[in-house]
């Protein structure tokens, strides 16, 4: 049933997952459990014959095709457990299906909320099909839920490149910039807050702290000066 498609889809996809780690907590890469090829991708190996290459590409839309029909019953690790095994079939030769296999991929991955893989995939389809509009819309929702807003308004912008009336990036790039500026100034903010810290830390055994220098705006220039006040 769908249910134990589900399940084996996420336990094949899982087992598909080695930790490279040397105890330090580093993230765990996606890994091949035979080899040191990252699950998905294409190893060095030599081309398909032309008889090879139709039987291959066969056996592809067949996984992508059940691929598809998990995903759209809500079993995306069973989806990603079918797309992956298609890109490890794929090769060189099969650069325009690798790439959508990526996207459908980084799909399921939204859908699990593990955007970070799912900015993996976008890239990995973008990387073999630079104008593939629904990989870029993608990967900008992803970098939104990254909170990188800058590199997802510029895929936006990608997008609106090749399709000028897409509804969904027109409105992100209407609203995004707003938001890099709010997020710039609160990164500011956090930078100063941080650099306060570690000047009162200097400071401290001098009966000094960050209190007693203001920095006043040069409304001339625009540019800062420090001044400094003893009494404070």
């Amino acid at each position: 049933g769908g249910g134990i498609n589900a399940e084996y889809g996420k336990q094949w996809y899982q087992r598909r997952v080695r930790v490279i780690s040397d105890g330090l907590g580093q993230e765990p890469e996606t890994m091949n459990a035979v080899d040191a090829t990252p699950v998905g991708e294409v190893p060095d190996l030599p081309s398909y014959t032309d008889e090879e290459l139709e039987e291959i590409k066969s056996q592809v839309i067949s996984l992508k095709e059940l691929g598809n029909s998990l995903y759209r019953s809500g079993h995306s690790y069973g989806a990603m457990a079918e797309y992956s095994k298609a890109l490890e079939l794929c090769r060189k030769q099969l650069d325009e299906t690798r790439s959508v296999l990526h996207a459908n991929r980084a799909a399921c991955h939204v859908s699990c909320s593990e955007f970070k893989e799912a900015e993996e995939d976008c890239d990995s389809a973008i990387k073999l099909n630079s104008k593939y509009l629904k990989a870029l819309l993608r990967r900008g929702q992803v970098r939104e839920k990254l909170e990188k807003l800058a590199p997802a308004l510029e895929d936006y912008k990608s997008v609106l490149e090749l399709d000028p009336r897409n509804g969904p990036a027109l409105e992100a790039a209407r609203r995004l910039p707003r938001e890099i500026e709010v997020q710039q100034e609160k990164m500011k903010e956090e930078c100063v807050e941080k650099l306060k810290d570690l000047g009162n830390l200097v400071l401290k055994p001098f009966g000094l702290s960050t209190d007693n220098f203001k920095m006043v705006q040069n409304p001339e220039t625009g540019g800062y000066n420090i001044q400094f006040d003893q009494n404070r």
